[in-house]
């Protein structure tokens, strides 16, 4: 059947602010500019859920879940409720093609929707490494081997009707492989996290919003935007303030998130005497302002798929320093559109933050050619292309075509 749009569900688990649900807004937005008709569905209801309802494109919330596995007969039944609220929504929006994000389990309850239907689902990959880690299990830790044997046996299992992988940079691809084994080349694809670059080059009044954050115009201002998790290494970045911080006291790190670890990193910032220097700003919705009022981006992460504050940061001109991880050494050419430094190492992460101070020609032009590989490769239009490509090639394998009015 013929049809002037192809109708895409992004599945996420949850609306919070974070770097994945980021893409699946930036991803609709920018899908249903190309010609696409996006529908998010969503399993937790968050602050992410009204920016993409002022696009015009509809969200979905359904309940979360809440049975364990231990209480087999109840997981059983959710499971089938969450399926048929699945269903429901397929046959209620005519959807072609189902992607998913950050589901883990559920990817394939969202996979078993395939079968009898002529139905497009790819699993997308937001982070290079896969294995459940200890802190994903709220309780019943002794249940981790098991569920990381099982997670793996499933998802090799499900690669066979999986329609593709889609990876956000060639690093998370190679994990896959590692973590899956041989797959067919097309199984694959990868896709760079991207950005609206617009969003992040508006004029602001950076004397303002630094005032609004008691800071004056004279201050070294670093941001750092993160879920305040193990795998976004804050703690690094702390001990490395504290390094610097007596021949720097002008230098003011601006942390913007929220999440588990905010009391542990607080009592580190007041145990070292930083709580002048370190500023806990919660979660925000001006994230592109505070960018644009800083003066140099910092990510000490232990790992990544490819961060999405990383691009946001280049996209808003400002000099970024990044740990040499998985994904983020694609982004950044050292030395030219920012700085590398290992990861877990607050003595290397000191020095850089002393090196792009010292030198602010350096810092500027690196800044500039930073934002010109994000035009270049990351923008969301380019995105938002590349998913209508592979979503095109595949439906083209079905008797689906899609109409010429889809843009280019």
């Amino acid at each position: 059947m013929l049809r002037s749009k192809i109708n895409v569900m992004q599945v996420v688990s949850n609306l919070d602010v974070g770097g994945g649900q980021e893409v699946v807004r930036t991803l609709a937005e920018n899908l249903a500019e190309s010609g696409c008709a996006p529908v998010v569905c969503t399993f937790k209801d968050g602050p992410l859920r009204e920016p993409i309802e002022s696009l015009g494109i509809p969200v979905e919330v359904l309940p979360e879940r809440r049975a364990n596995i231990l209480a087999l007969p109840s997981f059983l039944m959710e499971m089938l409720r969450i399926r048929r609220d699945l269903a429901n929504l397929i046959q209620k929006y005519e959807i072609d093609v189902i992607q998913t994000h950050l589901l883990r389990s559920l990817d394939f309850l969202v996979l078993s929707l395939r079968f009898g239907r002529d139905l497009l689902v790819f699993w997308t990959f937001q982070n290079a490494v896969f294995d459940l880690r200890e802190d994903h299990l709220t309780r019943h830790k002794w249940l981790l081997k098991p569920k990381r044997f099982a997670h793996r046996l499933l998802y090799r299992l499900g690669s066979r009707w999986v329609t593709g992988f889609i990876a956000v940079s060639q690093d998370t691809k190679k994990a896959i492989l590692e973590y899956l084994g041989h797959l067919p080349d097309d199984k694959i694809t990868v896709i760079f996290n991207s950005v609206d670059v617009k969003r992040y080059q508006r004029e602001v009044d950076r004397g303002a919003i630094r005032r609004q954050l008691g800071l004056a115009d004279s201050d070294h201002v670093m941001s750092v935007v993160a879920t305040f998790k193990k795998q976004k290494g804050h703690c690094y970045l702390i001990e490395a303030t504290s390094l610097i911080i007596q021949e720097m006291p002008d230098i003011h790190v601006l942390f913007i998130g929220d999440g588990e670890l905010r009391e542990e990193l607080m009592t580190q910032t007041k145990s070292l005497g930083l709580e002048r220097n370190i500023h806990f700003l919660g979660t925000r919705k001006d994230v592109p302002e505070l960018l644009a009022a800083s003066d140099y981006f910092i990510l000490p992460s232990l790992w990544e798929g490819l961060s999405m504050a990383l691009v946001e940061a280049m996209a808003s001109q400002i000099p970024v320093i990044a740990t040499d991880v998985s994904g983020t050494k694609q982004v950044i050419i050292p030395g030219e559109t920012g700085i590398l430094v290992p990861p877990g190492d607050a003595q290397q992460l000191a020095n850089a933050m002393r090196q792009i101070v010292s030198d602010p020609e350096k810092a500027e032009a690196m800044a500039i050619a930073a934002k010109q590989r994000v035009e270049k490769y990351f923008s969301a239009q380019k995105q938002a292309k590349d998913h209508i490509a592979l979503f095109e090639r595949e439906l083209y394998k079905t008797n689906w075509q899609p109409a010429l009015s889809i843009r280019r």
